[in-house]
Order: C-alpha cells, then sequence, then structure tokens
C-alpha cells in the first residue's frame, strides 16, 4: 500500500503493508493530510516489518543524557553518505525500530523489529517524524515544541519546557477567547511562504492530544510560558527571541553543516518577522486575556 500525503506544502509518500498493527493506529492521523500528488514527493518512505539490518557504518552520534521511560536515538554514517539512526527505548538493550536515510535524504527505510512489538505506534510515529523533519530542512520548514492556537487569523504558539503550562494555556485562550480554537499540542510545523510570511501549520504528530488537522495560518507571536505570581506579557530582543526559539526547535547535531545553516538562517528571518515573547503568567483565564489582548493589533506593544 502507497499513500501520498502533503504537511505544510511537503509532499512525502509512506509506504507500508496494511496489515501492519501500528499504522493502523497511525493512519487516521495522517489521514487528513492526503493527496494525489504524488509527482511532486520530496521523500519516499517505506516502511517494512523484519530483523532490523546489520551495516558497517561509523557512529556520529550517541545521546549522552535519556530519561526512564523515553526513547534514545543513535546515530551513525554508511560509507555512501547515508545515515542510519536506531531508536531504543531506554529501559530496554536492543533497538526497536531503524531509519535509515539516503545521502540526498529524499528516501527513508524503517524498519520494525519483527521482534518489537508492532502494536505500539509511538517508535515508528517518532521515526517518521524525524524523517519528515530531516527531509524538509531545505525547504525552510521546522518543526517546534509548542501548543497552538488559531484566532483572529493568526497563529500563537506556545513554548515552554514540559509541565510549564503550553497546553494549559492554549486551552485557557480556546475556553476565553471568541474564535481561538487549536492548531496543534504538540508538534506543528512552521514554515516561511514564497511570500516570506512565516505560517504554522498542522501536523500528523500532536502528542497526546488527538488534533491531526490540516489547516494553516501567519503567526502572530511566539509565546513562552514561564509561571509567576502576576500576568504579565514580555517582548523578547532579537538575540533573546532567536535563543527562545532555538531551544524549542527539534535539532540533529549530526547533520551536515549545509542543513544546519540553513536551520540557522530559517531562524533567523522568523526572528525577523515575528514577535516573540515571554507570558509571565498563573494558569487562570486572565493570563489568556492578558495574553491576547497584549498582542492584538490594537495594543500598542504588537508585533502586528
Amino acid at each position: 500500500m502507497k499513500q501520498t500525503y502533503t504537511v505544510a506544502g511537503n509532499t512525502f509518500t509512506i509506504s507500508i503493508s496494511a496489515e501492519n498493527h501500528a499504522w493502523q493506529r497511525l493512519s487516521r492521523r495522517f489521514r487528513p493530510f492526503a493527496s494525489a500528488d504524488s509527482a511532486s514527493a520530496i521523500l519516499e518512505i517505506e516502511i517494512s516489518t523484519a530483523p532490523l539490518p546489520a551495516y558497517e557504518a561509523e557512529k556520529i552520534y550517541q545521546p549522552e543524557h535519556t530519561g526512564i521511560g523515553f526513547i534514545a536515538a543513535s546515530a551513525s554514517q554508511l560509507a555512501d553518505g547515508s545515515f542510519l539512526m536506531e531508536f531504543i527505548h531506554t529501559e530496554e538493550d536492543k533497538p526497536r525500530i531503524s531509519l535509515k536515510m539516503s545521502a540526498a535524504f529524499d528516501r527513508a527505510d524503517i524498519v520494525m523489529a519483527s521482534d518489537g512489538d508492532e502494536k505500539d505506534p509511538y517508535f515508528l510515529t517518532h521515526a517518521l517524524m524525524l524523517a519528515y523533519m530531516i527531509s524538509t530542512l531545505h525547504t525552510g520548514t521546522l518543526l517546534i515544541h509548542s501548543s497552538s492556537v488559531i484566532c483572529d487569523g493568526k497563529a500563537y504558539l506556545f513554548q515552554g519546557k514540559s509541565g510549564t503550562g503550553k497546553s494549559t494555556h492554549a486551552a485557557l485562550w480556546i475556553d476565553t477567547i471568541p474564535g481561538a480554537e487549536l492548531l496543534n499540542d504538540d508538534n506543528p510545523v512552521i514554515r516561511i511562504s514564497p511570500e516570506g510570511v512565516p505560517k504554522a501549520y498542522g501536523s500528523p504528530w500532536s502528542g497526546k492530544t488527538h488534533c491531526y488537522r490540516n489547516v494553516a495560518a501567519p503567526i502572530g507571536a511566539f509565546v513562552r510560558i514561564v509561571r509567576a505570581d502576576h500576568n504579565e506579557l514580555c517582548r523578547l530582543d532579537p538575540l533573546r527571541a532567536y535563543a527562545s526559539l532555538t531551544t524549542s526547535i527539534f535539532s540533529l547535531p549530526f547533520l551536515p553543516a549545509s542543513l544546519r545553516d540553513i536551520r540557522h538562517d530559517t531562524l533567523e528571518r522568523i526572528v525577523t518577522h515575528t514577535g516573540c515573547y515571554e507570558m509571565h503568567c498563573l494558569p487562570e483565564s486572565a493570563a489568556a486575556i492578558v495574553c491576547h489582548s497584549s498582542l492584538s493589533p490594537q495594543s500598542p506593544c504588537s508585533p502586528h
């Protein structure tokens, strides 16, 4: 079975057995992004279930710090220039899934271990997300860890460390601000349009919240959520804004310098065109009202 999808204007294909249990659980997340334009695909993904292949490869990345209950990914480079990533649960001793990316980043071969838990879609969705992320860097596409809403025709992306209240603040907007709706609760995609406008897009990756919407909007602002005993929005200067965004954008340190340079240039252009803020706040509806009113076009501190 071969399907075509388009996310943030980037088209890719996925070939996989319809009997794959993990894909049966994931496919509905991708369904809103189905496309008929396979001719414009920039990435071909093939997924199979088999013993993980062994390659003669040079290890180029090994994570130093992992936490209990997380996925760790090592990376190696093969003689032909392709990259191999192997994903292992931090409580286990052998990889469950491997991802081989061609040197041109236009093909991804994902192998799910035949003795692994094929019913668990978490490893597969993680590998698919990284394959998409790597293959689209050259188009100025970035995945950002944030909870995002659309309001007044703009996308607002709430950043912060896990547990700081990104999703809570997004939910407060939806409950408090008329017309606000969820775009994505974990991994929206950001990309600069051909007209030079930074936009946020829904994606098939939305964490624990099932929000897989094929919608997009110009970015109104990036807002880093900071727990505090008061509600106040503060605009960041360009240097702090770049640093704030960098910590939320997915990055792989082993990628070629050319792709890392593109990532830097994309971030720099986004910071130049879009306001970045810190929202010191309590988890209450008043925080959403303060944040929204401060970012509205009528506000003197508006980024518009």
